[in-house]
């Protein structure tokens, strides 16, 4: 017999085929509404009791629909934004770290309305040292069949997240919850799985590591070191995987809905062993969006329309991306933008920000709502950091490792970080000069404030965003003790202040150079 696995992760709130950036434009490759087609059409070539449906979470922030979802603050639109993950008809979910951007109790309003179990166990509640929510793995029954499946999300969420978003919780390591429980489950299983929302710190052919040991990702360890584990249901990287390694089915399908990860098992029929394996990613764009999910979010979905097209505000001038890699290396009147908002928040010496999106296009004259989100789609908050000048020069360094020369001795980011440019981060006001060919570490060749060389032992204050400054993006020197304030306001709060005040800083100045 076949058992089926469909995998989904890192939706981020993109239900509709569209990113909101064209409001007539519902044409997109990815959405929930295009996945709920593919696991339909799956279910009816293998029969739905050969076929089990996962999502790895971050499943409540990342669109501009999710924003409205949390911007409406009404119990009967969450239910909404529940009940497309319900019209699917899941298995079993996980948690994913951007589930907790609005807080404890946005996230189990959510949770009241899942008609699916979710499996959790690393993150505890302090008081009773138990699952804080749903539970820790679930035994489903499968034509005959008994699949075991452990739930985890990554460890890493109190470095991210304010101190209230995560009050009362205690954050375990996947690795350990998951070896000791698989322990436990696999003798009472056929098939046993983890779904996990975190991905790998190790390249998986060689192993070689390839990230700081933090504890984000996990994966490879779990892999390496916990035989009794079939399957892998990952994500939070963003990832596309299909491999098979140390007779383990690994997995991860992308962001936003864009791929379905397919896990094919041949499953003898006397012994329910495992006889083979297969793994797949399927193309959301080969498939056209579900009617069942495009009817049940029309008038969410118009809703969102309208509010994304209120006015915010007026500028002189435009502030504009025209490409998002160039910006980030010549420099962007868009980013400068950013950087003085944050200034003017934190009233600190020096700003530090990446451009967010790849699809960016900065401000027109007018702004909307919908220029905001799509500029800035994470729901941080602003900090001002202590640093010395020598960490500060450590934090420069390290963002340009993602820099390299192509054959034509052209200044360009290295292939391997393309995904995560969102980690490239520039500095205003210092101006600041480096050579890309010198050895990573050691190519700045100038950095200086107002004029000033930084100075080594000297304090400066900087400000960031607070996923940075819990040391996100794996960048060092950042921690929780050099943290001097957070504002209250998010990202989306800042900008309606800020651009809607008289005289606002528009400053295309160029003060990075790189050779």
């Amino acid at each position: 017999m076949k058992l089926v696995f469909l995998h989904t992760s890192d939706i981020h709130g993109y239900i509709m085929p569209t990113d909101y950036q064209n409001k007539n434009d519902y044409s997109a490759a990815f959405g929930l509404s295009l996945v709920s087609s593919l696991i339909e059409k799956e279910r009816q070539k293998y029969g739905t009791d050969n076929v089990i449906v996962t999502d790895a979470g971050d499943f409540l922030q990342g669109s501009p629909l999710a924003a409205y979802v949390h911007e409406a603050n009404k119990s009967s639109v969450l239910k909404k934004f529940a009940d497309f993950y319900n019209e699917i008809g899941y298995d079993a979910r996980c948690l994913g770290n951007h589930d907790f951007n609005f807080g404890q109790d946005y996230l189990k309003s959510y949770l009241k309305y899942s008609q699916s179990p979710f499996l959790n166990s690393n993150i505890l509640s302090r008081k009773t040292g138990r699952s804080a929510f749903g539970q820790s793995y679930v035994i489903l029954h499968k034509n005959g069949l008994k699949i075991g499946l452990i739930g985890i999300t990554t460890q890493r969420i109190p470095f991210w997240e304010p101190a209230d978003h995560i009050t009362g919780l205690q954050f375990e390591s996947a690795f350990t919850q998951v070896q000791k429980i698989a322990r436990i489950l696999r003798p009472q299983v056929d098939v046993l799985g983890v779904l996990y929302h975190g991905g790998f710190e190790a390249d998986l052919k060689t192993g070689k590591r390839t990230e700081p040991k933090t504890g984000e990702n996990e994966g490879y360890r779990i892999l390496q070191n916990i035989p009794e584990i079939d399957v892998m249901l990952t994500g939070h990287q963003h990832r596309k995987l299909k491999l098979i390694s140390n007779n383990t089915a690994i997995v991860q399908p992308g962001y936003k809905g864009e791929c379905v990860a397919k896990v094919v098992m041949d499953i003898a029929d006397k012994s329910n062993k495992i006889q083979h394996m297969s793994v797949e990613l399927l193309d959301s764009k080969n498939h056209v969006p579900d009617n069942k999910i495009i009817n049940l979010g029309a008038s969410l979905d118009k809703k969102t329309q309208l509010w994304l097209d209120q006015p915010i505000a007026h500028l002189e001038k435009p502030a504009l991306v025209m490409n998002a890699e160039q910006a980030r290396i010549n420099g962007s009147d868009f980013i400068n933008l950013i950087q003085n908002m944050q200034l003017y928040f934190t009233k600190a010496d020096i700003s530090a920000t990446a451009l967010m999106s790849e699809t960016a296009q900065g401000f027109n004259e007018d702004v909307t709502m919908r220029d905001i989100l799509l500029n800035y789609p994470f729901a941080n908050q602003l900090c001002k950091v202590r640093l010395t000048g020598k960490e500060l020069r450590n934090i420069v360094e390290y963002s340009l490792k993602f820099l390299t020369k192509d054959q034509t001795g052209k200044v360009v980011f290295k292939p391997k970080y393309k995904n995560l440019l969102f980690n490239f981060d520039v500095f205003y006001p210092l101006t600041y000069d480096a050579d890309i060919s010198k050895s990573q570490g050691s190519r700045l060749t100038k950095l200086e404030l107002n004029g000033v060389p930084i100075v080594a032992e000297k304090i400066y204050h900087l400000a960031v965003n607070n996923y940075r400054a819990m040391g996100g993006g794996f960048y060092p020197e950042y921690s929780p003790n050099k943290i001097e304030t957070i504002l209250d306001k998010d990202y989306v709060e800042m900008f309606q202040e800020y651009l809607q005040k008289k005289n606002i800083k528009l400053d295309s100045t160029r003060n990075y150079y790189f050779k």
